[in-house]
């Protein structure tokens, strides 16, 4: 009985959400691809809170910033790219599950953050460098090395699953 109340739920939460954001895209212009976007990430993420479950919240979060991502661009917000703001808005979806699940006391991974943060700094790194001056050659040492960060990240996941093992 409670699996299908959960199913239920779920079935409910998934058209309550994605009509939702559809019937306010007849108000507020919006194409219809983030809007799906838009409205089965709201839905999944709703899933993943109601029932304190990691998957879905990390599909809606993702979901959620591809789909504001691509709102955004559409409308040059701030005079960002397309490309920056889907960036920019797929990182904080990422960026986001963290604190969430923490609040919600779900597992704590922290990758969610780390790959976030990547997208967000990718995404707005035309525009930092327009604000603030960066010194071409340490445009170029970041643009050639930056894997190496990668190696030294592995490095510590290697090195830690070692002592533990």
């Amino acid at each position: 009985m409670a699996a299908k109340k959960t199913s239920s739920m779920t079935a409910g939460v998934l058209l309550i959400a994605v009509g939702g954001v559809l019937l306010a895209t007849r108000f507020i212009p919006v194409q219809t691809a983030p809007a799906w976007l838009l409205g089965l990430g709201l839905a999944f993420a709703l899933i993943g809170i109601v029932q304190r479950a990691y998957g879905p919240l990390v599909a809606g979060m993702i979901l959620l910033g591809l789909g504001a991502g691509m709102v955004l661009g559409d409308r040059d917000a701030f005079g960002l790219t397309i490309r920056a703001w889907r960036l920019i808005a797929l990182g904080a979806g990422f960026a986001l599950i963290a604190p969430i699940a923490a609040l919600l006391q779900l597992k704590r991974h922290l990758w969610p953050l780390v790959v976030g943060l990547v997208l967000m700094a990718v995404g707005l790194a035309p525009f930092l460098r327009q604000l603030f001056f960066v010194p071409p050659w340490a445009e170029a040492a970041v643009r050639t090395w930056w894997p190496a960060l990668l190696v030294v990240f592995g490095l510590v996941v290697v090195v830690r699953a070692l002592r533990k093992g």
